[in-house]
């Protein structure tokens, strides 16, 4: 049972629980557990039987399947504020379809998925609020799929540029608002990137050193500095015209 007040504040101001009523809470809170993990722990693993979803409260880790050869594909990287495997709630026989695994440490809130369930049963708002979530979920995978599936590997990276590229400490990627430079800090490995956008490891590596020789990028640890947006973005958009000729 959780019973830690700052937890429970927390987890009252997030959308799925902010339109429960004190009783509603305390009863989903009454079979929670709050969880620790360092890097690299396993959280559970595909195929296992899902009777709980999980509130990230700090950290990131990643959802991900393993092949027949035993190899990783990353399907997710899941961040603070952010919550995974909901939606099995509502599949009574429902398992993992992915395994879960702490990138970095990472504290967790574990819900017990049939409390909640019927709970929503009385509680319309609620309800709508997990059925909006599912639906953007829904957006986004729809829209990586898209990427996934209809552009290549560079393009896919310039995308996540696009996507994730601060200026001035705000993130920023409008054509009109192009000037000087960018920065994105990663807050997961390369090669884990490179997976989550489906690029073959040598193949990222080969990408980066190229886009550092045209001098588009320069990469410092964890951090990809773009000395011009505006030229990233010139090259971006030539890009995309001759995938789509």
């Amino acid at each position: 049972m959780i019973t830690n007040n700052h937890v429970k504040a927390s987890m009252a101001q997030h959308h799925l629980f902010a339109s429960l009523e004190c009783e509603e809470l305390n009863a989903i809170l009454k079979p929670s557990s709050y969880l620790s993990f360092v890097e690299q722990t396993p959280i559970f693993y595909q195929g296992d039987i899902a009777r709980r979803f999980y509130l990230v409260m700090e950290g990131h880790l990643q959802l991900y399947r393993t092949n027949l050869q035993g190899q990783e594909k990353v399907i997710e990287i899941v961040r603070q504020g952010q919550t995974f495997a909901e939606a099995l709630m509502f599949d009574k026989c429902a398992r993992y379809p992915v395994s879960a695994k702490s990138i970095s440490a990472c504290e967790l809130i574990s819900v017990d998925s049939e409390v909640y369930l019927k709970i929503l049963k009385n509680n319309a708002t609620a309800c709508f609020a997990i059925m909006a979530n599912m639906s953007k979920r829904l957006r986004k995978h729809l829209n990586e799929v898209e990427v996934l599936s209809l552009e290549n590997a560079q393009n896919r990276f310039l995308l996540f540029l696009q996507a994730n590229v601060h200026q001035n400490g705000e993130k920023q990627w409008h054509q009109d608002e192009l000037d000087g430079e960018g920065i994105i800090k990663l807050d997961i490995p390369k090669q884990m990137l490179a997976s989550r956008l489906s690029i073959q490891p040598e193949t990222f590596s080969r990408l980066i050193k190229k886009m550092i020789q045209e001098g588009l990028i320069w990469v410092k640890g964890d951090k990809i500095h773009i000395p011009s947006l505006n030229q990233l973005y010139v090259s971006s958009e030539s890009l995309f015209s001759k995938a789509r000729e």
